[in-house]
């Protein structure tokens, strides 16, 4: 196998269209270390980069490995009143499921463990192919990892499995076991995987050429011109074509990036929020006194017992980025149709961390799930999932598909006009 892959960037120049803003830039042969953005927003449209395919195979190898025998090995254990308790990786989803949370033990079984081995698995199965010239299958494992990248919250549950572990450490005496650690390993390996992965690089080399008309002209947007840009891989493509010529991707599945969707997902997100916070998403059972935790109530015990700097974490991820994406989102959507060109980088700048923040409200959904799958000691002590833990989830992952459908294209249209 060859042991270096490097993107073969033609020399004559190249039409790619910017997904952000819709512009389209004239990318011509770049050398080892450069990278061409949009001259309007910034994205990177593509950048040229050498790596071994040898080590990026060892480090998605060794972290679906690590994942493995973390499944079948204790996560943490603890014991109370002479009681022991263990729990392993998949329990976390599976006591949901005991206890008719169904929507939320699919929630974590696919964010946690199925979507990163099949993310894992794409890389691998590309790298394969390229060393087989089976380009087919690469294009699609690779628009694969694409679709399932913003789902991938291994890390936001490992710090969910952490705060669990100081939410219970006064009541229990709490060991971490080698299963937990291998999961630690897991999640570095996979990140470091993931940062080093150059999907654009990888397109240069797997996808099909395409020569756009050549009445396509650089510095004009794609709407303008009659044509759409692929989110996957940057390539120009025609209006009336359904399907990427280079990658094979739906592009009309993107129908659902308008401000119409965008407005009905926060909408239903924010109808979910009021019983997310106003009823309990957890109960505790104690010596057969069961006492009810709302996500402020979780707050408070985590600042009353000293762990102020939890509590903070919690009561951000919870309570505050919810909220302030869903008045983000509804503020960028009339930003869009008020604004100067000037304004434009700051609106996008908010969008951005608007984007990249929703995913870590998911902690709490975390937690839940950790202290369902390890205290479980009948009336002695117990934790059950509340009403309140699939309205939160529910909501979470709408205001995730919200900002995901919010088109910012609308930025530089309504500016322009």
């Amino acid at each position: 196998m060859s042991p270096k892959v490097r993107s073969q960037t033609p020399t004559d120049p190249e039409l790619l269209g910017c997904p952000r803003c819709d512009l389209i830039s004239r990318i011509g042969g770049l050398e080892t270390g450069e990278k061409a953005q949009c001259t309007r927003c910034g994205y990177t449209l593509l950048s040229q980069s050498e790596y071994r395919v040898d080590r990026l195979l060892a480090y998605s190898v060794t972290a679906i490995l690590l994942l493995v025998f973390a499944l079948t090995l204790d996560f943490i254990q603890y014991d109370s009143s002479g009681l022991t308790q263990s729990m392993t990786l998949l329990d976390a989803a599976w006591q949901l499921s005991y206890f008719h949370e169904k929507l939320l033990a699919v929630i974590v079984l696919l964010t946690v463990i199925l979507y990163p081995l099949l993310y894992l698995f794409c890389l691998i199965a590309v790298f394969v192919a390229i060393n087989m010239n089976a380009s087919a299958m690469a294009r699609y494992c690779l628009r694969l990892s694409a679709h399932v990248k913003p789902w991938l919250m291994v890390d936001v549950f490992l710090l969910g499995t952490l705060i669990s572990l100081i939410k219970i450490s006064g009541l229990a005496n709490v060991q971490l076991k080698l299963g937990f650690w291998l999961f630690c390993g897991f999640v570095v390996f996979l990140l470091v995987t993931y940062y080093l992965v150059n999907t654009m690089n990888l397109w240069s080399v797997v996808g099909k050429r395409t020569t756009p008309s050549r009445d396509v002209k650089a510095g004009v947007t794609a709407h303008e011109q009659g044509y759409k840009v692929c989110e996957v891989c940057h390539r120009v493509v025609p209006f009336g074509v359904s399907d990427c010529p280079c990658c094979g991707d739906d592009i009309d599945r993107h129908w659902w990036r308008s401000p119409q969707a965008t407005l009905a997902l926060i909408v239903a997100a924010a109808v979910l929020l009021v019983p997310a916070h106003w009823l309990p998403i957890m109960e505790t059972v104690r010596f057969g006194d069961a006492q009810p935790s709302t996500i402020i109530g979780g707050v408070v015990e985590l600042w009353q017992s000293g762990d102020a700097p939890i509590a903070v974490i919690v009561f951000v991820a919870s309570l505050v980025i919810p909220v302030a994406k869903i008045l983000a989102l509804l503020g960028l959507m009339a930003l869009a149709r008020w604004q100067t060109p000037q304004a434009v980088n700051h609106r996008l700048v908010l969008y951005k961390i608007t984007d990249w923040i929703g995913r870590w409200s998911m902690i709490d959904i975390f937690v839940v799930a950790i202290l369902v799958a390890l205290v479980r000691s009948g009336t002695v002590m117990s934790v059950y999932p509340g009403s309140a833990a699939i309205a939160f989830g529910a909501a979470v992952v709408l205001t995730m598909l919200a900002a995901m459908s919010f088109d910012t294209r609308l930025f530089w249209r309504e500016a322009k006009k």
